[in-house]
C-alpha cells in the first residue's frame, strides 16, 4: 500500500491521511476515544494514521496515552511485557526450536489462550480499506457515502465529535476559540475516574483562577462519561467565554 498516495490515488498533502483528515485531529481523536472508552473510534484513528505513512504519530501519542489515560489492571500491564520476554528467551538465550525455547512458545501460547479473546480488528480494517476509495469519490462530489467511517469528514467538523476533539490542543479547537477552561471542563473527562484522580482534577480546576470555574463546571469535568453516550456534551456548561 502506497502512503504516498490518498483514497482517489492523488497525491497525499502534507500532514493529512489518506482519507482527508488532519493527522493532528486523528490522534487527538485516538486519546479521546481511549479517555471515552470508544474501541472502535481508537482502533480507527490508529488504522488511519498507520496506513498513511504516520504510524510513529500513533506511537507516539499511544505512549502519551498510556501514562496519562490510562490505568491497567496488572495482568493487563503484564501480560504484552511478559510475551515479548518469552519471544526473546526462545531466540536469544535457547534453541526457539526444541528443548526450553519450545517450552518458551507454549507458554506464551497458554497466556494468550487465558486472555479475553476477539476477532474484529482485521474485519474492521478490511472493511475500511474496502469502502475508502468510494467513500472519497463520494465526497468530492458532495455527496453522502453510502459507506462512511465511524468519523465524519473533517470538512464537516468530525460532526458531534468535534466538539470534544477538537480542543484547545488542536488547530480547529484554537480556531474555535476553546480555551483550557474548555479542555479541563470537557476534552479531559473519561469513563472511570479514580477517587485520586478525581480529588486532583478538582483541585486542578479550583484553583483555575484566570477561569474562574463554576461548582456545576467543575462537576461535570470531574464526573465520568456515559457508557451510552460517551461523546456527549453539554455545550452551555463547557464552553466559558471569559
Amino acid at each position: 500500500m502506497s502512503n504516498d498516495t490518498n483514497d482517489l490515488g492523488k497525491p497525499l498533502d502534507s500532514n493529512m491521511t489518506k482519507g482527508g483528515y488532519s493527522r493532528y485531529t486523528v490522534a487527538s481523536l485516538l486519546q479521546k476515544a481511549v479517555r471515552r472508552g470508544d474501541r472502535e473510534k481508537a482502533v480507527w484513528a490508529s488504522f488511519e494514521l498507520a496506513r498513511s505513512g504516520c504510524s510513529w504519530n500513533f506511537w507516539d501519542r499511544a505512549q502519551t496515552v498510556l501514562l496519562e489515560d490510562c490505568r491497567l489492571a496488572v495482568t493487563e500491564a503484564d501480560l504484552l511485557p511478559a510475551i515479548e520476554r518469552l519471544r526473546q528467551l526462545a531466540t536469544k538465550k535457547w534453541d526457539p526450536d526444541e528443548g526450553m525455547g519450545l517450552a518458551c512458545a507454549m507458554r506464551a501460547a497458554s497466556l494468550l489462550a487465558e486472555a479475553e479473546s476477539a476477532r474484529e480488528l482485521l474485519p474492521m480494517k478490511n472493511w475500511w480499506l474496502e469502502i475508502a476509495p468510494d467513500r472519497m469519490q463520494s465526497l468530492r462530489r458532495g455527496e453522502q457515502p453510502e459507506h462512511d467511517f465511524p468519523v465524519q469528514p473533517e470538512s464537516e467538523g468530525l460532526g458531534e465529535l468535534g466538539y470534544v476533539v477538537n480542543d484547545t490542543h488542536t488547530a480547529a479547537g484554537s480556531r474555535a476559540g476553546r480555551n483550557m477552561a474548555h479542555y479541563l471542563i470537557e476534552s479531559s473527562r473519561i469513563t472511570d475516574q479514580s477517587e485520586l484522580g478525581q480529588q486532583y482534577q478538582s483541585l486542578i480546576m479550583e484553583h483555575e483562577i484566570s477561569y474562574g470555574l463554576t461548582d456545576e463546571q467543575i462537576d461535570h469535568g470531574t464526573t465520568p462519561v456515559s457508557e451510552d453516550e460517551p461523546w456527549e456534551y453539554d455545550r452551555e456548561i463547557a464552553f466559558p467565554r471569559h
